[in-house]
């Protein structure tokens, strides 16, 4: 009995430290024991599925193998696998467009997560009614008018009529005239621009800009051929849609920026780091957490957590000038710095967090600032999935998180 006993105690004490190495020959046991024996190996069994089941889950995977069904143990975790799986479907389905998904087996987290799509589908709405808008009003103006209306000086378009052998300019109207009276060189430059397209066909539309010292502006032009006192003769109709380009840069510019810190959103930095993933380029990825920002805004109120939000963007941004920085979440940022070594990046980070530590704002507070980061080099030769890279990401920043407050407590 003894050394069934311990045989049994050796191999449970080998499934916890050794796992490995762990065996238990049933035929070596006692035959009272062999049955005892099976069912210890087969729990044991169970418990390793399940903790390597747990282990996946903790760190994101869900491609791993789960348990058998007869795993009873595992149960909970597996359900909890095929609901993040689900989940995980139903982000993506999202991500394409589709707001029509709605969780409802995680409790509270349901409300929330069901809470965001309806407020993305409805910004999403908002956004795309506004670009319509702006859209119909632009294509107004690409409308060509007839030639004879056209040709009236009250009318918004520039109209430019220029000899076709000679390029000698025969007509401008009072819009055109003032375009040139403002600026020596634009008639130049506009007839040069005109003349690089050598493919331009009656009604022909063409869009370009055009630098005008510090400013570019937008045009929509249109072309007719026709005969202009005996000359052989090519008008140019051309809007200025400056104001409308802008907006709609503008508003697409809104769609990708964070309300709060004005650092690209989520969705710009996602769609970025897919990009470059394709492009197989070398970057390195940082990803942040603020530290105690609970804290602050439950101590200090939410006023003074916004500005700690804010004061972070401020730092994270003076990173380097083609950085990329992101505001991923409530208190994430996400970094994807160009042609960079994973030393430098380190380096240049542990530089921003001790600004950050020393930032102005501080100096009549009881309160500090502190981030945690995880810092991820990838090459071109790189495997792994955009998901991937920021779980490496978020599991050094967690890393570096509890190395400096067991450091605060040392």
């Amino acid at each position: 009995m003894d050394f069934a006993a311990e045989k049994l105690f050796n191999y449970l004490r080998d499934t916890i430290y050794d796992p490995d190495n762990a065996a238990l020959d049933i035929e070596e046991l006692p035959e009272d024991f062999q049955d005892l024996g099976k069912g210890i190996k087969y729990y044991t069994e169970c418990v390793a599925e399940t903790n390597m089941l747990a282990k996946s889950l903790s760190k994101g995977i869900l491609t791993d193998n789960i348990p058998s069904y007869n795993n009873e143990l595992a149960a909970p975790l597996k359900s909890l696998h095929a609901s993040l799986k689900h989940l995980t479907w139903q982000t993506q389905q999202i991500a394409n467009g589709d707001y029509k998904q709605r969780v409802d087996f995680m409790g509270e987290f349901s409300d929330a997560f069901n809470m965001m799509v309806e407020q993305l589908a409805e910004r999403q709405c908002k956004l795309e009614d506004k670009i319509k808008q702006i859209k119909k009003k632009t294509t107004s103006l690409k409308e060509s008018n007839l030639l004879l209306t056209a040709l009236m000086h009250y009318i918004p378009q520039q109209i430019i009529v220029i000899n076709r052998d000679t390029r000698e300019v025969l007509f401008m109207n009072d819009i055109a005239l003032n375009e040139t009276n403002n600026d020596a060189n634009y008639l130049e430059n506009i007839l040069q621009i005109m003349s690089g397209h050598k493919d331009l066909n009656n009604g022909c539309e063409i869009s370009f800009s055009y630098m005008q010292g510090k400013l570019r502006r937008y045009f929509i032009a249109k072309t007719y051929f026709l005969e202009w006192n005996n000359s052989n003769a090519e008008v140019f109709s051309i809007n200025d849609v400056s104001a409308t380009k802008n907006k709609i840069d503008e508003l697409e510019t809104q769609a990708y920026r964070d309300s709060i810190t004005q650092l690209y959103n989520r969705t710009f930095g996602m769609m970025t780091l897919d990009s470059w993933l394709y492009e197989k380029r070398n970057f390195v990825l940082i990803f942040a957490d603020l530290d105690c920002l609970k804290y602050i805004n439950d101590e200090f109120g939410h006023n003074e957590g916004d500005i700690y939000i804010i004061n972070a963007a401020k730092h994270l941004k003076t990173f380097s000038s083609d950085a990329v920085v992101c505001r991923i979440g409530g208190d994430e940022y996400m970094l994807l710095v160009p042609d960079t070594t994973y030393d430098k990046a380190e380096n240049r980070m542990h530089e921003v967090f001790l600004n950050f530590q020393n930032d102005e704002h501080l100096k009549d507070k009881t309160f500090s600032y502190s981030i945690s980061y995880g810092v991820v080099g990838v090459e071109k030769e790189n495997k792994l999935s955009a998901s991937d890279i920021l779980s490496v990401a978020d599991e050094r920043m967690y890393e570096n998180k509890r190395t400096r407050k067991k450091n605060r407590q040392t």
